[in-house]
């Protein structure tokens, strides 16, 4: 008897998915610009876990986190990530979006 497995593809927002959930307990969601304070876009989470801290964008931390995220996903994926985020009220639903939107690519 052959066995066949049959896998699910990989969502192509995995990796960003797992980072969501590991990091948006220390930040409070906000819509619209990366972050102030303790709070952040998706994008400025995904930043802060490769090491930004969240003052400005003139930094080195913030550069070497910002080339670490365009390793992960593309400017066009940061972009498409951006405009599902401000039409989100919390991480929860941004990953939501993201599991729908990564399906099978």
């Amino acid at each position: 008897m052959t066995q066949i497995l049959l896998t699910k593809p990989k969502n192509r927002f995995a990796k960003v998915i797992e980072i969501i959930e590991q990091e948006k307990h220390k930040f409070k969601f906000q819509r619209g610009s990366l972050g102030q304070d303790n709070s952040r876009c998706t994008i400025g989470l995904l930043l802060s876990h490769y090491g930004w801290t969240g003052y400005g964008c003139a930094s080195s931390d913030y550069d070497e986190a910002d080339n670490k995220l365009h390793e992960l996903i593309s400017a066009e994926e940061q972009s498409f990530i951006a405009s599902i985020n401000d039409k989100c009220e919390n991480y929860d639903v941004v990953i939501e979006r993201l599991e729908r939107a990564g399906e099978g690519h």
